[in-house]
């Protein structure tokens, strides 16, 4: 009896330790089933998320104004090539200081890309105005361009006026009046040589100016520029219109002896005829 007792307890034994062995080894794998999840998707600090999504908009924005800063940049340099008349040390000087901002641009946007807090961001934002594209590098090649282009049309329309002397000159010996033809060009040369007065010492004076110098001394140095070119472009204009007046006036002139040539000879058929 002892014996079957004895049996029987060893058996309960055995049956036992499986069974709890079992149940710790299950206990084991929730546990880390658990923790695995709890470590995979791991609850979001709200906080956090709205600091970073502030802080890419930024990022954003700040790109995008270098973007536009970068754009005009592009078509400066697209507007000195296709000037037939900036002579090639303007056009030279002026490419390497565009060169200049584009790479200081471009270096500032990877750091602007590279910020991870607000306090590294803000400082950078800053320095995309510091570039003065707008204020600046852009007014003073646009002014350079004009000046250079206006010199040009200037020694055009003196040339062109030394070879209507020459057509009014031919006019006077043949006995024509020109006595208001000559008061016209003397009016168009002093008309080119105020616009080419004006218009040159322009491209000069602007295209030395550098960001650090707006808005003194560059803002009225710009000024001026913008001023002197404008009237030198109505003094230019001004001698154009004279030139076109004095070829309508001589024109006039020979078409009026050609009538009269006409007129004198039908004069004359008609008397034979009689």
């Amino acid at each position: 009896m002892h014996r079957r007792i004895t049996i029987l307890a060893l058996v309960m034994a055995l049956v036992a330790v499986p069974t709890a062995a079992l149940a710790l080894e299950g206990d084991d794998a929730v546990t880390t089933e658990t923790d695995r999840a709890t470590t995979d998707v791991a609850p979001r600090d709200a906080e956090t998320d709205r600091h970073r999504d502030g802080l890419d908009r930024l990022k954003k924005h700040a790109l995008a104004a270098i973007d536009r800063q970068l754009a005009v940049l592009d078509g400066l340099l697209n507007a000195i090539e296709k000037s037939r008349h900036i002579t090639p040390g303007h056009a030279g000087q002026l490419r390497g200081d565009i060169h200049n901002a584009q790479a200081g641009l471009k270096n500032l946007a990877r750091k602007i890309e590279g910020a991870t807090t607000f306090e590294e961001l803000r400082p950078l934002i800053e320095q995309i105005g510091s570039f003065q594209v707008g204020h600046v590098v852009a007014p003073k090649t646009h002014q350079v361009i004009v000046s250079d282009t206006m010199v040009a049309g200037a020694e055009k329309l003196a040339g062109f006026a030394e070879k209507l002397a020459e057509v009014i000159a031919r006019f006077e010996e043949a006995g024509f009046d020109v006595d208001e033809a000559w008061r016209l060009l003397e009016m168009m040369e002093e008309n080119i040589a105020a616009g080419e007065r004006l218009a040159d010492p322009v491209a000069e004076n602007v295209i030395g100016l550098q960001p650090e110098d707006w808005p003194d001394p560059a803002q009225g140095i710009l000024a001026q520029g913008r001023a002197d070119l404008r009237e030198a472009g109505k003094s230019l204009r001004e001698a154009h219109g004279n030139g076109k007046v004095i070829v309508q006036f001589l024109r006039n002139l020979h078409d009026g002896t050609d009538v009269a040539r006409d007129a004198a000879s039908d004069k004359a058929t008609t008397d034979a005829a009689g």
